[in-house]
């Protein structure tokens, strides 16, 4: 992929860290996810998807410096490798929004994203 434009880029950036600050942000979901304020704020799904989607073009910028490629890169598998799902009997069922937020394992991967936010805040992908 050549170089995006500087509107393309900014916009993306806006975005992309916009989303990294939602998948990342333990304070947010928990006022959303354990105690049920929605307010501004959306549900596991929405948060994954919409970080998933730009991070899928922003993973691939010729911008990025080596660790912050390695970093992201990481950060993508990380999540598209968590397991939203358990078994309850026989079924395999989602986890709510509540569960994967006390999730240990989720809590993990927060962390990684929230170094990462912090990291790419101050150096910009551009």
């Amino acid at each position: 992929m050549g170089m995006l434009d500087k509107k393309t880029q900014a916009y993306y950036q806006n975005i992309f860290l916009d989303s990294l600050d939602d998948i990342s942000n333990a304070e947010k979901q928990e006022k959303a996810w354990v105690h049920g304020n929605y307010e501004g704020f959306n549900t596991f799904i929405e948060i994954f998807e919409g970080f998933i989607s730009p991070c899928e073009s922003v993973k691939k910028w010729s911008t990025l410096s080596a660790k912050q490629r390695q970093d992201l890169e990481r950060f993508y598998d990380l999540l598209i490798n968590y397991d939203d799902t358990k078994k309850v009997g026989e079924q395999t069922i989602m986890k709510s929004d509540k569960e994967i937020c006390q999730d240990p394992a989720w809590g993990e991967i927060r962390k990684f994203g929230r170094r990462l936010y912090e990291e790419l805040k101050k150096n910009p992908l551009m």
